[in-house]
């Protein structure tokens, strides 16, 4: 959870602003796993809240789509949302933050969605990744395949054998 303490900055005039330097390690953010969240947001105070903006950048387990290796892709999070300070509002899917009693805002389900945003459509562990064997599936990263030698699984491929022993 990344809970931020934004008392000052809640009660502050319009304009006034503050910078907080993220630095987390290990986290779970719902499905996510990151590395690490480093980065800095900026806080300022506007009419119905607080606009938070800035850079983070972590590190986000994600799955080859060639290998089915799991690994930890780069990412940075740039984040520009309104933090509401109405009272009564609730929260959405449009607006997954506000201020709770006190100032605090807890800016989870905010950096979860867009680190959604920014990783990869079809990840891949290295530019040389090999991929799977299509025959037994088989890392090719790890090493040659021996399928070759494997007989058939289904036997109503056995008919076939002739055709491939005829050249």
């Amino acid at each position: 959870m990344i809970k931020l303490n934004l008392t000052t900055l809640a009660h502050a005039p319009i304009g006034r602003r503050q910078t907080v330097d993220i630095d987390v390690g290990d986290l779970e953010i719902g499905e996510l796993h990151l590395a690490y969240l480093k980065g800095e947001l900026q806080f300022t105070r506007v009419a119905e809240g607080i606009l938070v903006e800035g850079s983070l950048h972590a590190e986000v387990e994600v799955t080859c789509t060639r290998c089915l290796e799991t690994f930890f892709e780069p990412i940075t999070i740039h984040l520009e949302e309104d933090i509401i300070n109405l009272p009564g509002v609730s929260l959405t899917a449009e607006r997954p933050v506000r201020l709770a009693d006190g100032g605090w805002a807890d800016l989870t389900p905010l950096i979860r969605q867009y680190a959604w945003l920014e990783l990869p459509i079809n990840p891949i562990c290295s530019s040389d990744c090999k991929g799977l064997c299509p025959e037994c599936g088989g890392n090719l990263n790890r090493g040659e395949c021996v399928c070759e030698d494997i007989e058939p699984v289904d036997p109503r491929w056995e008919a076939l054998r002739p055709l491939l022993e005829e050249d």
